[in-house]
């Protein structure tokens, strides 16, 4: 399984719909901001078909694919006195859509894959306003249609491996698959990696996707064992900010049942970043 990640209330989250996944990233902090601009246009809706509070949470539950399975919407989360609650159907529909944006995509809060997470919503102007400050305050925020890239078909491209690291064991005891820091060249075909080779254990290919807001990334990490490529991980849309893409990840890598040589639970922790250049 998945690590679970629990949301502070500094960390809530978003995500970009598969309907308009070619329009919009799947940037949390870009969509939480989002949300909170959706609240103080409709406040007054809000908070006449939700119950008389000053803060609801919404507890998420996502599988390992990205799908919304459960959502609720609770007053006191957390407390003896927690209750749970309707909201005004403009935004809950906003949340369920929000979160069902980009299915086939592994969900990442900063590093860690997240299955669980808890979404803050205020309900008094000043506070929601502060909140999306404090989002947009936040280390190497990008906003909206910042630096949006224009990758061209065949560009050239750098992948350069910063670090790498999947904790595994032999007999019960530590044992740290690693690859040294490296740095590969080449050119895509048309907008399509194929496999680039890391290592003699590793490799990673990836498709750059065309969007309204910029251009995406979707990848997917391998490793070589019992002479198969098996997944250590992949991801569905990542944004691309001028001509770069810093893949900065931690989790547990992707399961493989009857291959003897991954066992469950192995977690990974990787920096990577792709450059792309006419």
């Amino acid at each position: 399984m998945k690590i679970q990640l629990l949301l502070s209330a500094s960390l809530f989250m978003l995500f970009s719909a598969k309907g308009l996944a070619q329009e919009n990233n799947c940037d949390v902090r870009q969509l939480q901001a989002g949300t909170y601009d959706f609240m103080l246009k409709n406040l007054d809706s809000i908070k006449k078909y939700t119950p008389k509070t000053d803060l609801i949470t919404a507890a998420l539950e996502l599988s390992e694919s990205g799908k919304v399975t459960k959502i609720g919407y609770y007053t006191a989360y957390g407390k003896k006195e927690q209750k749970e609650v309707v909201i005004w159907k403009g935004l809950e529909a906003f949340v369920k859509e929000s979160f069902s944006r980009c299915p086939d995509s592994h969900f990442y809060n900063g590093r860690e894959h997240v299955l669980q997470a808890v979404l803050l919503l205020p309900l008094v102007k000043d506070n929601i306003t502060k909140a999306k400050k404090d989002v947009e305050a936040g280390a190497d925020y990008i906003a909206a249609g910042t630096g949006k890239s224009d990758v061209a078909a065949n560009s050239k491209f750098t992948v350069a491996v910063k670090s790498f690291t999947i904790k595994s064991t032999i007999s019960g005891l530590p044992y740290n698959k690693t690859m040294e820091p490296v740095t590969k060249q080449g050119v895509m075909d048309h907008l399509r990696s194929k496999m680039v080779k890391l290592s003699d254990a590793f490799s990673i290919a990836f498709d750059v996707v065309k969007g309204k807001e910029g251009d995406l990334i979707k990848y997917t990490l391998y490793e070589r064992v019992d002479n198969k490529s098996q997944t250590v991980t992949k991801e569905g849309w990542r944004p691309i900010v001028n001509n770069k893409v810093k893949l900065s990840v931690k989790g547990v890598r992707d399961p493989h049942p009857g291959v003897k040589h991954i066992q469950e639970g192995e977690e990974f922790d990787f920096d990577i970043e792709i450059a792309f250049s006419n």
